[in-house]
């Protein structure tokens, strides 16, 4: 569960997770290993946001949906995939705390 704001706990179940091979400099697990991690909520299907939310997040993170509706973060900075997920997790929850504030 990710407290967004007081009342607002989007569910993990709601958020989609992609990895891929992260690009740049990796020692031995260059091109072998899945590292970055790409997280995405579908805003228009997120229970935990009211329609005024919905709208608000929309309107402040425009360039960051996409026409389907989908906020994406990515995170490719640490060489863990469990590290990487967690960064994207944290830029997600703080990018939502601030469209909401």
């Amino acid at each position: 569960m990710l407290e967004i704001a007081p009342g607002v706990v989007i569910a993990e179940e709601e958020l989609r997770f992609e990895v891929s091979r992260s690009g740049g400099p990796g020692g031995q697990n260059v091109n072998k290993v899945e590292t970055r991690v790409a997280v995405c909520l579908d805003i228009e299907a997120a229970a935990a946001l009211s329609a005024e939310q919905k709208q608000r997040v929309r309107e402040r993170l425009r360039t960051r949906i996409s026409k389907a509706g989908v906020l994406r973060v990515v995170s490719q900075v640490h060489r863990s995939q469990s590290a990487n997920r967690e960064e994207a997790v944290r830029r997600m929850v703080e990018l939502l705390r601030g469209a909401l504030a």
